[in-house]
């Protein structure tokens, strides 16, 4: 029986035809272990309180708030409209191969936290960084 982990680059692959802000609302609802339907109705009166981990606080706090909309997770339509993020579960649906939100859940929650692309590029300044003179 084959096993592969499951690693950060991978989510990061996977989760990368997405916006920017339904990422960050999915990565919300991984860590949170909400549901995609709360995560899309999410108030900012409840995302500054209801924090599960350092990281979804991280989330809410790196998402501009709209004069209007009291929605965490928002986006503009074509027409210039800001709305929550509809259609989420559908748009993770289309990018998770075939998986449904649990087993993209239960992945998420074995995942091994290493991208190596970025550990690559880390150790590459390091070493440019060294003087070896």
């Amino acid at each position: 029986m084959s096993y592969k982990v499951f690693t950060l680059a991978d989510l990061r692959a996977l989760l990368a035809p997405l916006s920017t802000v339904r990422r960050a609302a999915v990565l919300y609802t991984l860590d949170s272990h909400g549901t995609l339907e709360d995560t899309v109705m999410l108030s900012w009166k409840d995302g500054l309180r209801n924090h599960h981990t350092e990281f979804t606080r991280d989330i809410v706090r790196g998402q501009p708030r709209h004069l209007r909309l009291n929605y965490v997770f928002w986006e503009y339509l074509d027409g210039g409209q800001a709305v929550p993020l509809f259609g989420l579960a559908e748009s993770v649906s289309g990018v998770a191969m075939g998986r449904s939100f649990a087993e993209l859940q239960a992945l998420y929650d074995r995942m091994v936290w290493v991208d190596s692309a970025v550990e690559a590029q880390a150790f590459m300044a390091d070493v440019q960084a060294m003087d070896l003179s």
